[in-house]
């Protein structure tokens, strides 16, 4: 069995992992965050039943080998890549020029949202979704939309 502290630590030390294993299938930020996310809830929901040994980390890249199959099953390859608009939404605090542009598109929380996320790490970030009082998936589900309502805007 493994007890929530140890699926923390699991996270900590293979999340970087598998979401570069989940995006090298995938071709897709969004995609691969929701995967990886998929991956480790599984991780969590599993964990009285699985044993701490040398075949966890083999596990976790099959599970995410499923959940990436099961990904492409239903939404398909032809998902637009959000990353195309990497330049538009950087993964680092956006300069001063580009926080008034958010806050005309944006309603202030979620301006406030997308630029405490954008400059946070994944332990950060995991404090951010429990202060919300959601899950770390919520969470990426919330930028994601945010995102969307940017970029939309910015190709008007």
């Amino acid at each position: 069995m493994i007890d929530k502290e140890t699926c923390e630590i699991i996270i900590e030390k293979y999340y970087t992992d598998i979401y570069k294993f989940c995006y090298n299938r995938l071709n897709n930020t969004q995609a691969a965050e929701e995967c990886t996310q998929d991956v480790f809830l599984l991780l969590f929901q599993k964990r009285a039943k699985l044993e701490f040994s040398e075949h966890l980390r083999s596990w976790l890249y099959e599970a995410a080998v499923r959940i990436c199959n099961k990904y492409v099953s239903k939404n398909g390859r032809s998902v637009e890549n959000i990353d195309k608009y990497s330049y538009m939404l950087p993964d680092k605090p956006p300069d001063n020029s580009l926080y008034k542009e958010l806050y005309e598109i944006l309603s202030s929380d979620e301006a406030d949202l997308l630029i405490e996320y954008a400059g946070a790490d994944y332990k950060e970030r995991k404090k951010i979704a429990k202060r919300m009082n959601i899950t770390l998936k919520a969470l990426y589900g919330r930028v994601d939309r945010i995102r969307e309502k940017v970029i939309v805007h910015l190709d008007e």
